[in-house]
């Protein structure tokens, strides 16, 4: 009963970084009218919308931002702008959200998985350039939990190709490899503002590139591409209100992305004064890490459940999934990490000190 009253202790507060500014601009946009400012004859949007594109490019370092209304539809028109076909291949990780490979796939393309590195949990980019073809048209990579992929030399690899880089980039937001921020390294990167993410207004999403062309196929794939003439697209807009809460959000990104970090040491640095016997995350000097997610190795077996906020594993390897099954797959380096692998998410809590304490505790007495 005491093991049972300790874990209820630490169920701590969500994390939530929605508060007085963004319900302000939200209620000034829905006095002032429209709520969208597309139309046949309109591709850019309204004005909310073009003020967060311009904002987020300035702030990004990039040239073209676009606003689209989730992180899953902004992979796929990226994979549209790619002109992605039936019969094409694209290299994609298998330990991400299910999105990334989805994208692809609804276009009709052959997934081929490539094995992630053991420490960074990204793609393994040398093993990706063995797995080009002559088929292949992309290469999708995660920066996943937070930390950025080998994406230079994934970059290089796709340029030398004639290949594209697309950078999912949903959980990187600010993390950066060689002062570069991710998101802007590969040909397109696409950012998420889900309501779980370190910037959110629930549902959202934004693409960057730096390419013209690129960008004209991006607002093509997003709003209805064949009213310009352009390729075929859906309707994957944003609302004017939700563009006014993403402006919000940005602007008091440093605030925001302040507090995950500080979590994140926290919980590090706990961990390490009781000497739990896990492998902490991994960060190359060359890059920084966001930790949208604290993720972490044990070093033996583990079979109790965990004490939340606590959780065993990511998600199974994507190619065990029904829709992206593929036959006689099985990847080591990812199989091996998924089932030794433990975290916290950082961007959904948001403990005290004294919780971290007692949450690092109550792990502590199950290893």
């Amino acid at each position: 009963m005491a093991e049972h009253r300790s874990h209820q202790e630490v169920a701590v507060k969500p994390f939530n970084s929605i508060g007085r500014a963004e319900a302000d601009v939200a209620d000034y946009v829905i006095k002032n009218l429209p709520l969208s400012g597309y139309s046949a004859e309109r591709s850019l949007g309204g004005s909310q919308i073009c003020l967060l594109e311009h904002v987020w490019a300035e702030t990004f370092k990039t040239t073209y931002a676009i606003a689209c209304n989730s992180a899953t539809s902004g992979l796929f028109a990226a994979c549209l702008a790619a002109e992605i076909i039936p019969g094409d291949e694209v290299i994609v990780s298998p330990y991400t959200m299910s999105a990334t490979a989805a994208a692809p796939k609804m276009l009709g393309a052959k997934l081929v998985w490539c094995d992630i590195n053991p420490w960074t949990y990204t793609m393994d980019y040398g093993l990706c350039e063995k797995l080009i073809t002559k088929r292949t048209r992309a290469i999708i990579v995660t920066n996943l939990f937070g930390m950025p992929a080998h994406l230079s030399a994934l970059r290089a690899i796709a340029d030398a190709h004639k290949i594209f880089l697309i950078e999912d980039n949903a959980q990187a937001i600010f993390a950066s490899e060689r002062n570069e921020l991710c998101g802007t390294i590969g040909h397109m990167g696409v950012f998420s503002l889900n309501v779980h993410k370190h910037l959110q207004v629930g549902e959202g999403g934004i693409v960057v590139t730096r390419d013209p062309d690129l960008d004209r196929k991006l607002r093509d794939a997003v709003n209805h591409g064949e009213m310009r003439g352009g390729i075929l697209g859906l309707n994957l807009r944003m609302t004017e209100v939700t563009a006014a809460m993403a402006r919000e959000q940005l602007r008091r990104a440093p605030e925001i992305m302040k507090s995950r970090l500080e979590f994140a040491v926290e919980l590090e640095r706990e961990v390490q004064r009781q000497g739990l016997w896990i492998t902490t995350p991994f960060i190359r000097p060359e890059a920084s890490h966001a930790f949208y997610v604290w993720g972490a190795q044990l070093k033996r077996d583990v079979e109790k459940v965990l004490p939340p906020p606590w959780k065993r594993g990511y998600m199974r390897p994507l190619y065990h999934l029904k829709a992206l099954e593929a036959d006689h797959v099985h990847l080591e380096v990812v199989e091996r990490v998924e089932s030794k692998m433990v975290l916290v998410e950082i961007c959904a809590h948001d403990p005290s000190h004294d919780e971290i304490v007692t949450m690092v505790k109550d792990l502590g007495e199950l290893l």
